[in-house]
């Protein structure tokens, strides 16, 4: 029997503690109120129900108290196998907490190396990988003489942030002023387990204009399998903002090979050998160039709706990764199609106070699954990132088009009976132009 060490969760991610707990081994699971505003309180319950032990600290982030508290309960640095999150904001912690006891971990350098978004990009470029024009700033000036020297339009985004924080698409330089302008607000007003993630570094990039991919990518320390690959949606006007995803990615499979061994590279050049990774790419006129490169398994709705397309749980893999299996050999085959889409108001919103409480049950029979937290009087926030969203909803069927179209016309009869904009998709489904890239971490 192993024992294995959670340093926080996600919502979905609890189905890794259940795999664990099937399979005989012993789970902890190290979890702070800090990063109770990711996961609903019945998933929280759950994780704890199913775990051995859960370990409470206010800091999970620094390694050392982490191992003090493991002692204060009799778990010394040789009773570990492995330690791993599913939660972004934990990758690192989980990684250092790993190497600092000598068990199975994705390697320290690699996850910093990733969420560093400047260094992803230096390390793209020392290896060759063909990448984006960038630069590292950390004032308003060095912006202006970045935007100018790379081109405009650039995206401005944080070195280190998650969830489209503090990330914008500017046109010119008026555009980064107001960036600059709006920042300090923007990071008053966030939660305290996100703001912890940022310094005073900003990222300028090449904003890359074509179609938006995500491949989930697992390695097992020689072997990196592209699992997955699914077209991503973006807001329409704004395509900062995640809103879904279609699987299969509607690419010919010639290029989803390409764009599949162009991920792997990724995460073979950042030394990212143990775990499974979710990799955004933009297929480009000049080829596929990076997105971005989280060190973690994807966050989201997209594992459930890969499970549904494939009869594979991802988070069963990635627990086996971690127990010592090798990476599967091919990437998963497709079964069916699946398609989801987040809702979020376009703007400040309030639900109206005379729709029933059970408004959404009347969209359930068009769906395969989904869900809302907007009950009749709530008032919701314009989506200004991952975390804005108030529901999400899911088509699954025979062809990923088809699914892709009725989950579009359920989110269109939604905003209709909400009486209010919802914030309007753009998707990429290999033949469809989208607007751009400007990604964070989700």
């Amino acid at each position: 029997m192993a024992h294995l060490v959670f340093v926080e969760i996600t919502a979905l991610g609890v189905q890794s503690i259940a795999h664990a707990k099937r399979l005989g081994h012993e789970v902890t699971l190290l979890r702070s109120p800090l990063y109770d505003f990711v996961t609903p309180p019945a998933e929280r319950a759950r994780a704890e129900e199913l775990a051995d032990r859960t370990i409470h600290s206010d800091d999970l982030q620094d390694a050392g108290p982490l191992l003090g508290l493991l002692r204060e309960h009799g778990i010394g640095p040789g009773d570990v196998h492995a330690v791993l999150s599913t939660l972004s904001l934990c990758v690192l912690s989980a990684a250092r907490l790993a190497e600092r006891i000598g068990a199975r971990g994705t390697p320290y350098e690699a996850v910093a190396a990733a969420r560093d978004k400047g260094r992803c990009r230096e390390v793209l470029r020392e290896t060759g990988v063909p990448s984006l024009g960038f630069a590292v700033v950390t004032t308003l000036p060095q912006a202006l003489a970045a935007a100018a020297d790379i081109g405009y339009p650039v995206v401005i985004k944080p070195v280190s942030g998650v969830g489209k924080a503090v990330t914008s698409i500017v046109e010119d330089a008026d555009g980064l002023r107001a960036h600059f302008a709006a920042a300090a607000e923007e990071l008053r007003a966030m939660q305290p387990g996100l703001a912890a993630e940022l310094d005073e570094r900003y990222i300028v990039e090449e904003l890359a204009v074509g179609e938006l991919y995500s491949v989930e990518v697992a390695a097992d320390g020689e072997r990196f399998t592209p699992l997955v690959a699914v077209g991503r949606k973006m807001g329409r006007d704004n395509p900062v903002l995640e809103l879904g995803c279609t699987v299969p990615s509607g690419l010919p499979s010639a290029e989803e090979a390409e764009l599949g061994a162009y991920a792997a590279r990724v995460c073979e050049v950042l030394g990212l050998d143990l775990g499974i990774f979710h990799v955004e790419v933009m297929r480009t006129a000049k080829g596929f160039r990076l997105v971005e490169a989280n060190p973690r398994i994807s966050g989201g709705s997209l594992p459930d709706s890969v499970r549904m397309a494939t009869d594979h749980n991802v988070f069963e893999i990635l627990v086996d990764l971690f127990l010592g299996a090798p990476a599967p050999a091919h990437p998963l085959p497709w079964r069916r199609a699946a398609s989801h889409t987040f809702l979020a108001a376009a703007q400040d919103a309030v639900v109206p106070q005379d729709l029933p409480a059970d408004w959404f049950e009347e969209f359930r029979p068009r769906l395969h699954s989904g869900w809302v937290r907007a009950e009749p009087g709530a008032q919701l926030r314009a989506m200004n990132g991952n975390f804005d969203t108030f529901g999400m909803i899911r088509v699954v069927g025979e062809d990923a088009d088809r699914a892709a179209e009725e989950v579009a016309a359920v989110r269109r009869d939604i905003e209709k009976r909400l009486g209010f904009a919802l914030t309007a998709v753009a998707e990429s489904r290999g033949t469809l132009p989208a607007a751009d890239q400007a990604r964070g971490d989700g």
